[in-house]
Parts: structure tokens; sequence; C-alpha cells
């Protein structure tokens, strides 16, 4: 998320000069400058993944660790090429997929991306929702309208500043994830050899697993919200900080430290769930389907303590991840229908933007009501993201790396080639998920 200020700047005759990067001094500056890839890479910990990370854990035990490892560099390139082209295009992605490959694919993409949001919307609703009455006997019923009217009303009616500034602060919430996995007393020579020497098995459990984990890791919505936050802080920062080559490098160099902690923080944060959950539930032969049966059948095991954290985590990650995942509905919508869009925009000036968020979350507290099995709700969503996620990793890597659309800040070899990478990978998984799922 952005903050007031992601540079200093001193101005010098005509010209600003850069007078202080993050990892130049005290940890305040440092902190000062993360915004949109430390929220991005915290809201990838939402409810529904973390339960993703649960079940992985209770059910392959630290088998897949290795892939916190394996997929950080993947991680780093797309949210890397993502960010840059939000910050140099000032466009969202929606509008430079339109620009460079035409309307058919951004309506396609747009369909699968907001049918996959809602969804997940539902499920992370009733995530924060089963982590609340586990803290507070609060019935549930209740408290998933009010969550979800609560998110909207701050998202549309507080200032952008105000707001990115508390969802930044909220990420630190998810320590809590960290702090448990060491309570969990886990096997440290088993952890430290499965951290390192990837396990592979060809057990459907495990494949399964896997792939889930992979697919709740490199999720699209990541693409299109990063995007879109760098170009409200570009709006932000005002014409004004353009133009001196300077400013330019070290801005890029700070987007790059933004991705790269948030990345390593959301991988940190994955890790420590499945270790945590490996440690416990899997130790003692527990198998959980959700997040919420993760925390409740954690008391048993380790006590109230480990329950709390672990549902209070869950509570922090669903604030976070509700407003980001109704973003990412809401701005390639506005983007395929040409309305006015932002954040920082007012409601009266932006209707259809802030429409198509209400719409979102709206669906998602509906969806709580009818009786859809939330754990099939989420595989289904999960196809279609392994379908639609390769696809859109091959279109942000041939935009990044495309001179004629990014000039000087296309890609280097790094990005491009984990861009690929991931797109790869993520199509073999589409691929082994549907096996695992129809097949057997």
């Amino acid at each position: 998320m952005p903050t007031p200020s992601r540079v200093a700047y001193r101005r010098h005759g005509k010209h600003r000069h850069a007078i202080r990067s993050p990892f130049g001094g005290r940890g305040v500056h440092y902190w000062r400058g993360l915004g949109p890839g430390l929220v991005t890479g915290a809201s990838d910990n939402d409810p529904s993944g973390i339960g993703t990370y649960s079940i992985a854990g209770a059910s392959t035990g630290y088998r897949l660790l290795w892939m916190a490892l394996f997929t950080m560099p993947l991680l780093v390139a797309v949210q890397s090429m993502a960010a840059r082209i939000g910050a140099y295009k000032e466009e969202g992605l929606g509008r430079v997929i339109e620009d460079r490959f035409g309307r058919k694919v951004l309506v396609g993409s747009v369909a699968i991306l907001a049918v996959v949001n809602v969804v997940t919307i539902a499920a992370d609703l009733g995530g924060v929702a089963a982590g609340l009455h586990l803290l507070v006997p609060i019935p549930v019923g209740m408290v998933i309208p009010i969550v979800g009217a609560g998110l909207l009303a701050v998202e549309i009616f507080w200032s952008y500043r105000r707001f990115a500034s508390v969802v930044k602060w909220l990420t630190l919430v998810l320590f809590l994830y960290i702090l448990s996995g060491f309570l969990a007393g886990p096997d440290w020579g088993q952890v430290l050899r499965d951290t390192v020497l990837p396990h592979v098995m060809t057990s459907r459990e495990f494949l399964s697993d896997a792939v889930a984990v992979l697919g709740t890791t490199i999720s699209p919505y990541m693409f299109f919200w990063i995007c879109s936050q760098e170009v409200e802080e570009e709006e932000q920062k005002g014409s004004d900080a353009e133009g001196h080559p300077e400013s330019a490098a070290l801005a890029e160099r700070e987007r790059r430290i933004d991705v790269v902690t948030g990345m390593a923080y959301a991988n940190l944060v994955f890790y420590f769930i499945i270790l945590s959950s490996a440690a416990t539930l899997g130790a003692h032969g527990i198998k959980v389907d959700s997040a919420a049966q993760a925390a409740r059948a954690l008391g048993p095991v380790v006590g109230r303590f480990d329950t709390v954290l672990f549902a209070a985590g869950m509570v922090g990650a669903g604030l976070i991840a509700i407003p980001v995942l109704a973003g990412a509905v809401a701005f390639p919508l506005a983007e395929l229908f040409d309305w006015r869009e932002g954040l920082n925009k007012s409601l009266r000036s932006a209707p259809g933007f802030y429409a198509a968020l209400s719409a979102a979350v709206a669906v998602g507290v509906v969806l709580n009501f009818f009786g859809v099995n939330p754990v099939k709700a989420l595989l289904y969503a999960a196809l279609l993201q392994g379908l639609l996620a390769p696809v859109l990793l091959v279109l942000l890597t041939l935009v990044a790396r495309d001179r004629t659309v990014m000039g000087p800040y296309r890609n280097g070899w790094f990005d491009t080639t984990f861009g690929f990478l991931a797109a790869g990978v993520m199509a073999a998984a589409a691929v082994a998920l549907i096996v695992v799922t129809f097949v057997g």
C-alpha cells in the first residue's frame, strides 16, 4: 500500500534529488519505504490460503516446506513486473493488456478473475467470522455481514492515505503465525532437511496439496492489485516527482525492495503455517479441511494459547485480504468499462468503481448464507484460477519485456526468465490439479 512518502527529495535548482533510501539508516525509513509490495504479500496469506497451508501441513508434514524457497524468485519476478508496469504506464494491468493483446483477452481474464475473487471473498469472510467466534462466542451468521459492511465502509469512505496506513500496519499481525511455529516445538533437524531438499511424492493427497499450495501462493489477483496500487502511488506523488534520472532509478530500487520484502514476508508466513500444522496436527494424525478447523483442533494438542494466536492471525489476515480481493475485482472491471477508478477517488467521482467493489463484497456475504460448500467452491475456483494464471503470467512477461511498451524500463534477464518459468510451473500445476480432481 502507498505510504505518504515513498521517497524523500531535496530540491536543488530545477531538479529534485533523492536524499535517503529505505536502507539508508534507521529501520523507520525502511518501513516508510514499504507499500504495495508488503500489503500484496500479506494479502496472499488470507484465511482460505491459511486453510490450504494448514491442510498441507497436517496431511503431508514438513514435506512441502521447500516450496517456500522454490516460489520466492517466481513471486519476486512476477510482482516486480506488475508493479513496474503500473508505475511506468500509470495504467492498470487491464488497460495495458487490452492495449497490447485486444479486448477479448481482457474480457475473458476479468470474467474468470471476478468469479474466483468473489468465491475467495466469501471463504475469507467465513474465515474471519469463524476466527472471531473462536475468540469471542459471537454467532458466525451475525459477524459475516457486519465485517463485510465495515470493510466496505472503510475502503470507500476513509481517506486513501489513512486506509493505506491502517492496512499496512495490520500486516504485522501475521507475525503471530511465525510465533506459533516456534511454540509448536517442531523437529528442527527434519525441518531443515525438508526445507533444502525438495520432496515429491506421486500420491493423490501429496500432489493435491502441492498444487493447492502453489495455486494459492501465485494468485492472479495479486498482479492486478499491485499494478493498480502503483498507479495510485504515482498519482499520490504527483507529476513533480518525475523527470530526474536519479529519482527514477531510486524509485525503481524502492519498488524492488518493497516487492522483495512483501514476497519474503508472504513466504515466511506460509512456511511457518505449514511448519506449525505439521508439528502439531500432522504429528497427531489430525486431518482438517479449513483454517477454522485447524485452529479448533490445536486446542487439545498444544493448548488454548496457540489456538488464540492462530485465530487472531486468521482474523487479521482476512481484514487485509478482503479489501484487496474486492479491489482486484473493481480495478479491472473499471478498466473494462472505462470507468473512473481508484481508492483515492471519491464515491461521487467514481461510482462504477465503487459499485463493483461493493458488489464483490455483497455477493461474498450472500454466498455464505446459501449453503454453498466452501471447500468445493474453493476447489472449483482454484481450477479456474489454475487455467487463468499461466495465461496472465505469459501476457504479463511479454508486456514487461516489450521495449515498445516499457521503453527503458523493460525486463532484465531475471524477471523474464522467472516470469516464463512461473507460467510453465503454473501450467503444469493446472494440468496436475485437473488430473488429481477428475481422474485421481
